[in-house]
């Protein structure tokens, strides 16, 4: 018997994790000596790089509470790192200190304060200027930093560079390099809205820098877990399964494993107007949320009591009004992108919500969105896709399981291959007793999906309802009226148009 989730009666208790963020810039008129390599010049060493990497530590009574990575992007001291770096929302530290490496072999040395001057939430960045000298000194040194590339040029197999605190294996600032492995589409963002990479990112190495070949930054790293301390660079694992089969998604659970790192790079480009908010003295306004309503509330704080997700479909496109271009039940070989399309109502601007993509019942990197900072509001309908890459998507059973401050609302599962064709699925109520919901969820999905009758259809006795679906091999789960198990059957093979018929003799 498989692990499933009873969307009716979902229940949740996840850790969700801290994580921090971010990447570097260029000043053209700057005459200073940078680590960045002009357009004539052999790539920079990345012992050079290193200099212009800083550590930024949340301080409580001259003691960090956590701490991430940044990039110094000026000569006067400004860093670009990740939103969460600099959170403070719950008033859980004094004053950000700046600690910068000298040697390479060394760990970095806290010498600097520094403020917050622009921070957007929903992208996970945020511009700090070093302020003044860790003993309240004024500033007098020009710093090193890093020249800002072109992060819309890089594509699939680009080699892709990552250098940070990450907290594990050491005190030392530390490299990890890659490969660029795909892109994610997020809504609010675009079809770049995440580089996906195979190089390790972990803990505090996210707010670092990530560079091209050139040493020009083109990203700003992100990971699944905490900045701070000794959890830096945990495993992330979450109840996204049921699987002791109670028919509850609970702490009697196993956690699941998403990956341990899931590598994502934010687009540089996408912190272009945060740095120049910074650069000109101006406030930062984001265009993709409202930033007093989520500054007023505190991280955690969210009430979800009236939060739902409905209608979770799939689509093969999105059309430029964000509607999906065409609603199917398989998908074909060498698809470009496969989507999850719901509709949302009790959402708030700065909930905490993930998007896992699964193939074949492992998390993909490539495709998933975590701890991403809601945008939308309140209510409407949003979409995520993953991408196929080079030769488009694999074939496969694909799950799309999606979470809000660390509780289950939505999945649904599809079969993405020639083998698998549209065919319809007629259940008959042979029975005596009214069927008001059923799943027919593919074999070797993680979790029951999303209910396939409608919330308004039921099958009374003597009448049929049909499920279309691509075809394969199903479970089936169906309910009553007062949500008791009729039906729990598995393994189900559906290659042609079938009928599935109930008797009495078939009810639990």
């Amino acid at each position: 018997m498989r692990s499933r989730w009873l969307p009716a009666i979902l229940a949740l208790l996840a850790l969700l994790a801290f994580a921090a963020c971010s990447g570097g810039g260029d000043d053209d008129d700057d005459d200073t000596e940078s680590p960045t390599p002009t357009e004539n010049d052999e790539p920079v060493a990345i012992s050079e790089l290193a200099h212009a990497v800083v550590q930024i530590q949340a301080l409580l009574d001259d003691e960090p509470v956590w701490w991430g990575s940044g990039t110094l992007i000026s000569k006067d001291g400004l860093i670009l790192t990740n939103a969460h770096v600099v959170d403070n929302r719950n008033e859980e530290y004094e004053q950000l200190g700046i600690a910068i490496t000298d040697q390479s072999d060394e760990p970095p040395d806290l010498q600097f304060h520094g403020e917050v001057l622009a921070v957007d939430y929903s992208l996970d960045l945020a511009v700090v200027q070093i302020t003044e000298e860790i003993d309240g000194g004024n500033v007098l040194e020009d710093f090193p930093f890093v020249a800002i590339g072109d992060s819309d040029q890089v594509d699939i197999g680009d080699s892709i560079r990552i250098l940070g605190y990450p907290g594990i294996g050491g005190e030392t600032i530390t490299f990890t390099n890659g490969v660029i492995s795909g892109f994610t589409a997020e809504r609010s963002v675009g079809n770049r809205a995440w580089i996906k990479t195979d190089a390790t990112i972990a803990g505090g190495n996210s707010g670092g820098l990530a560079i091209n070949a050139d040493g020009e930054i083109i990203g700003v790293p992100t990971v699944v877990g905490s900045g701070a301390g000794e959890t830096a660079g945990f495993v992330d694992c979450r109840v996204l399964v049921d699987t002791n089969n109670d028919g509850f998604l609970d702490d009697s659970d196993n956690c699941v494993p998403v990956g341990g790192f899931i590598n994502g790079v934010r687009p540089v480009k996408l912190a272009q107007d945060l740095i120049s908010a910074a650069e000109d003295g101006d406030e930062y306004v984001s265009p993709y949320y409202d930033e007093q309503e989520i500054e007023e509330t505190p991280r955690g704080g969210f009430d979800t009591t009236d939060t739902d997700f409905t209608n979770l479909v799939f689509a093969d496109g999105v059309t430029d009004d964000d509607e999906p271009t065409d609603i199917v039940v398989v998908v074909p070989s060498a698809s470009e992108r496969l989507c999850g399309f719901w509709e949302y109502e009790a959402m708030a601007d700065g909930m905490t919500w993930d998007a896992y993509w699964y193939v074949d019942g492992a998390v993909s990197d490539e495709g998933s969105i975590v701890s991403d900072t809601w945008v939308g509001g309140e209510s409407g309908s949003w979409w995520v896709c993953i991408l196929g890459q080079e030769g488009g998507l694999s074939d496969g059973l694909y799950e799309l399981i999606l979470q809000v401050e660390g509780e289950v609302l939505a999945s649904d599962a599809i079969f993405v291959g020639d083998d698998h064709a549209e065919v319809e699925l007629d259940i008959s109520n042979e029975s005596s007793v009214e069927i008001c919901a059923a799943w027919v969820s593919p074999t070797g999905a993680q979790n029951w999906g999303t209910e396939d009758l409608g919330a308004t259809v039921t099958i009374p006795p003597g009448e049929l309802a049909p499920v279309f679906l691509g075809s394969g091999t199903y479970d089936i789960l169906m309910y009553d009226c007062d949500v008791n198990t009729l039906i729990e059957d598995y393994e189900i093979d559906i290659f042609e148009d079938s009928t599935y018929t109930v008797t009495d003799s078939d009810l639990q």
